[in-house]
């Protein structure tokens, strides 16, 4: 029954200010829409990167006087490496029509070279290579110390751009993640306390007449849970609209297609919800017994 006191009185109030409530959650709702909006491009690119994950994988020369009989054995080692996704061998041959086709309209560049001329090598593709740069060079490292190596290339150039990228975008999500929550937190908790202020009498008068703390404070925290929770979704939800709208027009690009282009997992954003909502409730707790000295 006290529950349902609590939520009758709660109603009440946003009823009487629908106006300051509104706009509360809506500074909630742009607050994390901004945090989950990269969130939802960082969560992307990372499948972008996995799906041109060549791009950043390794390219292992062979010398070329290697005994043909230990190839199959190097293959065999590479298969095994851990973060070793998939392994490629190109044979001489091979690397030959490949960089004939390369040339295009300039393959006479080639006359008169045989097309074993290109030692073999082998491709490897890394598993999740946006978020194993580091593991990347070290494996370069690695492999390029065997005996039968004779030069190992990763893309240096590339893995230093991703990974200066990688982590100044992450910096960017955790930090402003933190910064938009407690900005929310903080626009729930000062609208509160507007409230607790104009009706500052009424609730010293239940007060007097022996009203329990929990029973002052909880149609507030009701407030900050509604706002916190109705914001949150709010922002989860247009973005998830957002996805769903362009996802359409990027399966029809050339560069992306193929791309399993997707919306964030359940576990991200059930989370962001849960926590949004509680910051806002423990926010506006905090706050409210320092102003009514509870």
């Amino acid at each position: 029954m006290t529950l349902n006191i609590l939520f009758r009185r709660a109603f009440s109030d946003i009823k009487q200010n629908a106006g300051t409530q509104t706009v509360t959650t809506i500074v909630v709702t742009l607050s994390l829409l901004i945090f989950v909006f990269f969130s939802f491009l960082y969560f992307n690119l990372e499948r972008f990167v996995g799906h041109f994950g060549r791009e950043l994988g390794i390219v292992v020369y062979l010398k070329k006087d290697l005994a043909p009989d230990r190839i199959p054995a190097v293959f065999a080692t590479l298969q095994k490496m851990e973060g070793v996704k998939s392994v490629t061998y190109v044979s001489p041959e091979e690397a030959y029509y490949r960089l004939e086709s390369y040339l295009k309209d300039e393959v006479n560049i080639l006359d008169g070279v045989e097309p074993g001329f290109l030692p073999p090598s082998f491709e490897l593709e890394i598993d999740r290579a946006l978020f194993q740069l580091t593991r990347i060079k070290e494996l370069a490292e690695k492999i390029a110390r065997w005996p039968e190596v004779d030069k190992v290339q990763y893309g240096q150039e590339w893995l230093h751009r991703l990974e200066a990228f990688s982590h100044l975008t992450k910096m960017v999500v955790a930090a402003g993640g933190v910064l938009l929550l407690l900005s929310a937190v903080f626009v729930v908790a000062s609208t509160i306390k507007l409230t607790v202020y104009a009706r500052q009498e009424e609730l010293e008068i239940l007060r007097l007449v022996g009203a329990t703390n929990s029973f002052i404070q909880g149609p507030f925290l009701i407030e900050a849970l509604l706002q916190g929770l109705i914001g949150s979704s709010l922002a989860v939800g247009i973005i998830y609209a957002m996805y769903t709208y362009t996802k359409p027009m990027l399966a029809g690009s050339q560069l992306l297609r193929g791309l399993d282009y997707q919306f964030l997992p359940y576990t991200f954003w059930a989370p962001v919800i849960g926590v949004t909502t509680l910051a806002c409730i423990v926010g506006t707790l905090f706050s409210m017994r320092r102003f009514l000295k509870l």
